[in-house]
């Protein structure tokens, strides 16, 4: 895929029993490889602006962020952040959250075998009838970024955003951009491992990342039980001590429990699973549970 490549630092550059599983899978009660467009279409203003106030800042042994902004005139600070939404998620970015009111906007690149999701914030700030775009692109400690790439890749966006008359128009489109719909077919402890490692990483942000997307796993079931007016058939997870290797340096050293919960109307469905039965379920990310280290998708139903 086209953009900035990322490469991991190499390593010479740098318990629970069943019944205790059962009371925490309980679901809880209601309480960068990137594409971009081709730089000779940049306008030279943009270009120029945006490089000149290219920054970075830290190491890959402590993480890198690197930061630039524009200044836009006739643009205000919403249809600025508008706008960004649109061109980010037509770049295959997805929406992590937004803050119309307080002028921030988190995107992130998707997560792949071979590339960590990647960061992208947006603040955008009032200057009497211009606004003032700041972009900071974070990389995790470990990972090596070329500066010229990302360089690029910042100012190709900020180049993109327009005032007047056509950056309203294109605020009120990119207002309207929703994140590509997504889907994945995953066995269910390589999906239990993944979890556990974002989790790590950031709790807050997994939750927040995954919302509503849709997954397909495979795998044995634990046990099976009713949870409120649901039913939750939780995965067969291995816990850590019965592992076969222990977990490599950066991996999460806990086991996260992955369950699926079942509408009542799916009942039928349900009377005829059976423990250690394999099985694939298809469902949407419901929430994650640091707390219990549990992930539960909803509304599943079997994949025959």
């Amino acid at each position: 895929m086209p953009g900035f490549r990322t490469t991991p630092l190499t390593s010479s550059a740098r318990s629970h029993v069943v019944s205790q599983r059962r009371a925490s899978a309980l679901h809880p009660l209601p309480a960068l490889l990137l594409c971009t467009a081709a730089v000779a279409s940049m306008p030279a203003a943009a270009a120029g602006g945006c490089e000149a106030n290219f920054a970075k800042n830290g190491s890959p042994f402590s993480g890198t962020q690197y930061t630039s902004y524009v200044t836009v005139d006739s643009l205000s600070p919403t249809d600025a952040l508008s706008q960004m939404r649109g061109i980010l998620i037509a770049e295959k970015m997805d929406v992590i959250t937004e803050d119309p009111e307080g002028g921030t906007l988190l995107v992130e690149q998707r997560a792949t075998a071979t590339a960590r999701a990647i960061p992208t914030m947006v603040t955008v700030t009032g200057k009497g009838a211009a606004t003032k775009i700041d972009l900071m692109v974070r990389i995790d400690k470990g990972v090596l970024a070329k500066q010229d790439d990302i360089k690029r890749y910042m100012c190709e966006l900020l180049a993109k955003v327009e005032g007047g008359e056509a950056g309203r128009l294109a605020a009120t489109e990119g207002a309207k951009a929703q994140n590509a719909e997504f889907s994945a077919q995953k066995d269910a402890f390589l999906f239990s491992m993944e979890i556990a490692r974002e989790a790590k990483a950031n709790a807050v942000a997994l939750n927040a990342r995954h919302k509503g997307r849709s997954y397909t796993l495979s795998g044995k079931i634990d046990y099976i039980q009713q949870d409120g007016e649901d039913y939750n058939v939780s995965f067969d997870i291995p816990e850590m001590r019965d592992r076969a290797l222990s977990p490599l340096p950066g991996q999460a050293n806990f086991r996260v429990g992955v369950a699926c919960l079942f509408r009542p109307n799916q009942l039928a469905t349900v009377l005829t699973l059976r423990e250690k039965q394999r099985v694939t379920f298809t469902g949407t990310f419901y929430r994650y549970d640091d707390f219990k280290k549990m992930a539960w998708l909803e509304n599943c139903k079997q994949v025959r």
